[in-house]
């Protein structure tokens, strides 16, 4: 029962007058919320209009062009490429290559992640070596998935699952050993079956884990699928980005980027969305905050 129904229910209120109480308190939070809603958005809007707005006008008499390009130049490339370099071609590849292995990575990281916090025995055992591969520079492994799995697709969603499943996974594990250990016996005491555990104690306790692990590994999974295109590939976004670094077109690079930061964007819009579902049990979690990787 949240403040608003105390003070409807609250003794001297006659009930009517509580219901209508309530409803206006109701209807005043939603006006709050979408001019909270609306001015964020404006804020955001001003703030990305002046920081472009700067970097035009300051790019040329105060920064040199040569290493940070000018928006108008960058909007340019990206129209070029979308026309003669065939951005969307290279784009879908990049794409499916960072959304399977995020896929691959999260699922693994989830399912294997779960299973080890539940046996408490086998997780202890095994700490110390997840620890150990933890540590393990991922990107360091790309060359080792292009020996094993060659020079195409599968060798850049290899390195965008490894991106990912070890933050998933870990945080999957930090989220369950979370559930509090009294609600778990008071749940047995009470006649719960293990579903019942993990279904209405475990899941809740972790669900939070599991999504900051979710949003901070979609920028993982598109590094992953870059750094293999960087190393071997004739396509991807990635391969226009290193052929823009060899003809030293500075605005070809930034349009490339800022090709994958929509990618990204968008990715990371649908996990929010997908958080927000899965949270809103929880009044205080109700909504996920982008989170900055």
């Amino acid at each position: 029962m949240d403040a608003v129904q105390i003070v409807a229910r609250a003794p001297g209120v006659p009930e009517g007058r509580g219901g209508e109480l309530l409803r206006r308190v109701e209807t005043e939070e939603r006006l709050r919320l979408r001019t909270e809603q609306r001015n964020t958005a404006l804020g955001r809007l001003a703030f990305a209009i002046g920081l472009l707005l700067s970097w035009e006008l300051l790019s040329g008499p105060v920064l040199d062009q040569f290493f940070v390009s000018k928006p108008s130049h960058i909007a340019a490339s990206v129209w070029a490429m979308l026309t003669k370099e065939g951005l969307l071609y290279h784009l879908q590849f990049t794409v499916v290559e960072a959304l399977t292995g995020y896929l691959i990575g999260a699922g693994a990281g989830l399912i294997l992640g779960f299973l080890l916090a539940r046996l408490d025995l086998v997780y202890r055992i095994v700490e110390p070596f997840v620890v150990a591969f933890y540590g393990i520079p991922r990107i360091a492994l790309a060359p080792l998935f292009i020996l094993w799995f060659g020079i195409g697709i599968t060798s850049k969603i290899a390195v965008a699952a490894v991106m990912v499943f070890f933050i998933v996974f870990i945080n999957t594990i930090a989220g369950i050993r979370s559930a509090p250990t009294q609600f778990l016996q008071v749940a047995r005491v009470m006649g719960a079956s293990e579903w019942d555990l993990v279904r209405k104690v475990i899941f809740p306790a972790a669900t939070p884990f599991i999504i900051a692990a979710l949003q901070i590994t979609v920028p993982q999974a598109m590094i992953g699928a870059i750094v293999g295109e960087f190393i071997s590939s004739n396509r991807g976004v990635g391969h226009l980005i290193s052929r823009a670094a060899g003809f030293l077109d500075t605005p070809g690079l930034f349009a490339g980027i800022f090709a994958l930061l929509v990618v990204v964007l968008l990715m990371n819009h649908g996990i929010t969305i997908l958080g927000n579902h899965l949270m809103r049990w929880n009044p205080k979690h109700g909504t996920v905050r982008d989170t900055v990787p």
